[in-house]
């Protein structure tokens, strides 16, 4: 579903350059829900920007769905992310427009007609739990509600892929338990792949088949949930926090 080969990424800072993601090669498997974690500045969230080339990557290539995303023009490019949602920690709403105006916007983006956008706007609000809070604005939501007009935002293309950037770590444990639920349930009732980054490991224990761990921009391991590895590199991941 999502291969990455020897892909790297750097940056020049004012103390100089800086190598964000180096030489990464991975697969993520058709219909899982796959984690990513480090410590701040691992390139767990760099990593993730590649998968979609929101983040061009400065050698290698990323292949989604059968789709060389490295290799596509601009406007091939565009279309191919459609069937790729993302979801990120501080939500990025847009404060103006109500939830059902948040929740439609990728519809506007890829010309979907008005009644299509509506009915489409109700399925995914829905799917969430907040068909009631469809003419609220987000200022009037509290942070997991936020949260899941996001999920509604990113499901509203039918994604294959969802790309998911720490987005639990601003809510509170009960909180974070209602949001995982909701894309257990993407996962198992939509079909749809799922990765996660995240600095808890009690997340991917909860919500991930496979775990990979990055540090200084290199994936160190890839293990499953669980497996034999597991609770050492559990500890060692949390032991970075």
């Amino acid at each position: 579903m999502i291969t990455l080969h020897q892909a790297s990424k750097h940056y020049t800072t004012s103390s100089g350059p800086f190598q964000a993601v180096q030489s990464v090669s991975l697969h993520v498997e058709e219909g899982e829900i796959h984690g990513f974690i480090g410590t701040s500045g691992a390139g767990k969230s760099t990593l993730l920007r590649l998968m979609n080339v929101l983040e061009q990557p400065d050698e290698g290539n990323v292949v989604v769905n059968g789709d060389e995303l490295t290799r596509m023009p601009e406007k091939r490019l565009r279309e191919a992310r459609r069937s790729i949602g993302m979801i990120f920690q501080h939500y990025h709403l847009v404060h103006n427009r109500t939830v059902s105006g948040n929740v439609a916007m990728p519809l506007e983006l890829a010309g979907v007609p008005k009644k299509e956008r509506a009915l489409r706007v109700r399925e995914c609000l829905q799917f969430v739990g907040l068909a009631d809070k469809a003419e609220q604005y987000p200022a009037q939501l509290s942070g997991g509600q936020k949260q899941r007009v996001a999920i509604a935002r990113a499901l509203a293309n039918r994604p294959a892929v969802l790309l998911c950037d720490e987005p639990t770590s601003a809510l509170d444990p009960q909180t974070t338990a209602d949001i995982l639920g909701v894309l257990r349930e993407i996962n198992r009732e939509l079909g749809v792949t799922i990765v996660i980054v995240t600095h808890d490991m009690d997340v991917v224990r909860s919500i991930c088949s496979r775990v990979s761990e990055m540090r200084d921009g290199r994936l160190l391991s890839t293990q499953p949930v669980g497996g034999p590895s597991d609770s050492s590199k559990a500890g060692e991941g949390e032991a970075h926090e």
